[in-house]
């Protein structure tokens, strides 16, 4: 399932959003939206997280932060879970409150007035209040003519940005009588509002990690494709192609190593995977792992593998690959199982389109900000 891309930055600005299940309010009343508060001096205190700005709406939250150190999960698991417990032992309830875990985007500098902006209008937009500086579940008090001070809240970083607090104050003013179009659709891959820089130091933090299942990412561009991964084990092995992309070959170890060969070797995704292979893509998942485990302990199968993969490589990079070896023994079932059937072979079945796994239609990240 597609996921949207968690970056933790040193010295990171943060936009974070959380929502709460639905038909459940987040805040009932002033005591809880207190006892959320309270807990921003606590994250300062425990992991130094900075808090520039925050609204607190009936069903979820806004907060600017910054964090120092590269921590936003483990203050956000304090707040989120500290939060969650105090509220169910009031409303004598059990079970999560919020929705899913958090969403966050990655914020340049130069973003980080006007989404202040954006969230201290939040209020206006819901038509929960005409005037922001009143609305008192929000950081706007602070950053107001009346300069309400709010523990735990700094402003003098955005203050300093904008200009100054009157320049401030006259930025939310113009804001309020002529809104500005929302910033999301210059949001590059649901993770990041900045420049090239940022976007930079993003894509340092995620290493190697694989983000061919990232929501916003999509495939990478690769020289294989999955259909000739399977070309090419079926050339090498000798096992019909039915039998690799068929369902009813579950046991064909020869069919494992090549949804094995694929998730490896390929830009595609499980779900892709799943949909040549006929099956959903957790099941990719599971067969992926089985022959991780099963290499592991095979030396012969481990040889088998290096032998397609080194094939498939040249073949990505448009080179020959290897002759194949002659009398080459095919993959049959896997090891400590028992064959499909016994006598003859089975003849390969008929071809059969795959029945596309069926998604749940999920909202789209942005729609949460």
């Amino acid at each position: 399932m597609a996921r949207p891309l968690r970056v933790e930055l040193p010295g990171g600005l943060y936009l974070v959003t959380a929502r709460s299940l639905p038909r459940q309010r987040l805040f009932r009343d002033g005591e809880e939206v207190g006892d959320f508060l309270s807990r921003l001096p606590d994250l300062a205190e425990a992991f130094g997280v900075v808090c520039h700005g925050f609204c607190l709406l009936p069903s979820h939250y806004h907060i600017l932060l910054e964090t120092p150190q590269a921590n936003l999960s483990r203050a956000l698991h304090r707040l989120n879970a500290g939060y969650t417990s105090r509220v169910n032992a009031r409303r004598r309830r059990k079970g999560p409150l919020l929705r899913s875990r958090y969403r966050s985007l990655v914020v340049g500098d130069e973003w980080l007035v006007p989404l202040s902006v954006h969230v201290h209008l939040n209020p206006v937009r819901g038509r929960l209040t005409a005037d922001p500086w009143s609305y008192p579940e929000s950081s706007a008090r602070a950053y107001g003519p009346g300069c309400e001070p709010v523990p735990g809240l700094v402003t003098g970083r955005v203050l300093a940005l904008a200009g100054g607090r009157p320049a401030y104050v006259q930025r939310v003013e113009a804001a309020l009588r002529d809104p500005p179009p929302p910033p999301w659709p210059q949001v590059w891959r649901q993770t990041v509002l900045g420049g090239e820089e940022l976007r930079r130091r993003v894509l340092e933090a995620v290493g190697d990690r694989d983000l061919r299942e990232i929501s916003g990412f999509g495939s990478r561009p690769e020289g294989l494709s999955p259909a000739q991964v399977v070309d090419w084990v079926a050339e090498q092995t000798g096992v019909p192609v039915a039998q690799l992309t068929s369902g009813k070959f579950q046991r064909v170890l020869a069919r494992k190593a090549a949804i094995y060969l694929a998730r490896k070797l390929t830009g595609a995704t499980l779900r892709e995977i799943g949909e040549l292979f006929g099956v959903d893509y957790t099941t990719v998942h599971m067969a992926v792992r089985r022959v991780e485990e099963l290499r592991a302990r095979d030396g012969s199968l481990d040889g088998l593998l290096v032998s397609l993969e080194e094939g498939l490589r040249q073949l990505g990079a448009g080179g020959s690959p290897p002759v194949p070896e002659e009398g080459r023994e095919a993959p049959g079932a896997e090891p400590g199982t028992e064959p499909e059937t016994g006598g003859a072979p089975e003849a390969p079945a008929p071809t059969r389109t795959p029945r596309p796994p069926r998604t749940k239609k999920r909202k789209d990240q942005l729609d949460l900000f």
